[in-house]
């Protein structure tokens, strides 16, 4: 909300929408899932895109109090060639996730998602180049904002949702492809009605590739209640193995099906 106000960052009386839409996030989430819990599939920022398309179309450029606007001032790069910007968009597509602007920031969030997880730092830098296919604006791509939400794409599939393997490697770096196709398509959608992306594309490319239906046990969705980090979901996958009753037995009989 802050990103978006015509009063800056630090307006005050933004707190109050700020604390109300806060409160209804929880409540959102709480419906959503009532919804998305039949498939077994996560609500991702759907309450979050809802509740800032709510209060930016509520509200729009003309308010007294909360104006909004979406003309957003990044960090501008003009002293350095095009390559080293286009080198440069890839840290600062990760950062976007968080909001942040600058190449160094971003260096420091892959650097703490590699101690993290090096599968989702990988991941995160493919989802990140691969915002970057289109031809896209020149600016938006400096900034990050063409690949924040590849970003997120590619790490949702590979290997958090997904056992990894080399298919669901393959089938991350498609949804990453996807999700910058209706980025470019969202982006244009949203702003006849003068409304920010946010990450609706991430959520709609992801939840898509989450509820593909696929016979390959190589393509194992794991169940909801044991997601986390891709190590983790390795070892999860491995322990279950060793719990079978016959080595013969796929691991489609014993995960959900997608």
């Amino acid at each position: 909300m802050a990103v978006f106000s015509a009063k800056g960052d630090w307006y005050l009386w933004l707190f109050i929408p700020n604390v109300l839409l806060s409160m209804l996030c929880p409540v959102v989430s709480s419906a959503l899932s009532a919804i998305t819990s039949k498939w077994d599939v996560p609500i991702f920022t759907l309450p979050f895109n809802i509740l800032i398309c709510l209060h930016s179309s509520t509200m729009g450029a003309a308010h007294p109090f909360f104006p909004e606007s979406l003309v957003i001032n990044f960090q501008a790069y003009y002293n350095i060639s095009h390559s080293k910007k286009v080198f440069l968009s890839v840290p600062v597509g990760v950062g976007q996730v968080f909001g942040c602007d600058n190449p160094w920031t971003g260096g420091v969030i892959l650097l703490a998602l590699l101690l993290c997880s090096p599968t989702i730092c990988f991941h995160a830098i493919l989802g990140s180049i691969a915002g970057l296919a289109l031809a896209a604006p020149p600016a938006d791509v400096y900034s990050g904002l063409w690949g924040y939400n590849s970003v997120l794409s590619c790490i949702a599939i590979g290997g958090v949702f997904y056992a990894l393997t080399w298919q669901t490697h393959i089938l991350a770096l498609t949804c990453a492809f996807f999700c910058a196709y209706v980025s470019s398509a969202t982006s244009k959608l949203m702003s006849v009605l003068s409304l920010p992306a946010c990450t609706w594309p991430f959520c709609l490319s992801t939840l898509i590739f989450l509820l593909l239906s696929s016979e390959n046990p190589a393509l194992c969705r794991l169940p909801l209640a044991a997601v986390s980090y891709p190590e983790e979901n390795r070892r999860y996958l491995r322990q279950l193995k060793k719990r079978m009753v016959s080595p013969h037995m796929g691991l489609s009989r014993f995960l959900p099906a997608v």
